[in-house]
């Protein structure tokens, strides 16, 4: 009996997980184009890239992941104590998995290609989701509070320096435009 509980809770994690990297594909590559659709909308600039620079390109991962954030932590928050931390790491892993991924392959090739500029998003948001996933399967029935807290600040934190730096932004290489 307990088996197939336990069985049915992994499915529906596993769907839950399959569901959300699909979403988050679609929805960061629509939102690649949200800024210019909205005719260059000042506040739409502050969720949504505003240029090519790799900081603006992290925005499609981390407005997404958290989006879908929420479903997953209403879908699994009876079953899995440590959701708000897994889903919480999970955005903040695939967002900054953006620069680090495209910074390493600009290192090793000495060059940029946009279709591995494209495949960094997606093997990003594939980091992200299994970094959750495999807090979610192997967290138990800990809650991981003071983590939750954390990540949670970490995520506030990335938010406003989104908002911020989307038409302020230092003179540093991550923000310049290729």
């Amino acid at each position: 009996m307990e088996v197939c509980i336990v069985n049915r809770v992994i499915k529906k994690l596993n769907i839950t997980m399959i569901i959300g990297i699909l979403a988050v594909w679609v929805s960061g590559s629509l939102f690649h184009f949200v800024y210019d659709w909205t005719g260059h909308n000042t506040l739409v600039g502050l969720f949504f890239p505003t240029n090519e620079s790799t900081w603006e390109h992290m925005k499609l991962a981390f407005l997404p992941m958290n989006l879908y954030g929420i479903y997953t932590w209403y879908a699994l928050k009876d079953r899995f104590a440590a959701s708000g931390f897994a889903i919480l790491l999970g955005a903040n892993v695939a967002t900054w998995a953006i620069p680090f991924l495209y910074y390493t392959y600009m290192g090793v090739l000495g060059f940029s290609k946009m279709w591995l500029d494209i495949a960094t998003f997606f093997v990003a948001v594939l980091t992200g989701f299994a970094v959750e996933y495999h807090v979610l399967r192997h967290a138990g029935h800990e809650s991981f509070v003071l983590g939750t807290w954390i990540m949670a600040i970490v995520d506030f934190v990335m938010a406003a320096a989104f908002v911020s730096c989307s038409y302020g932004a230092p003179a540093l290489g991550i923000f310049a435009k290729p």
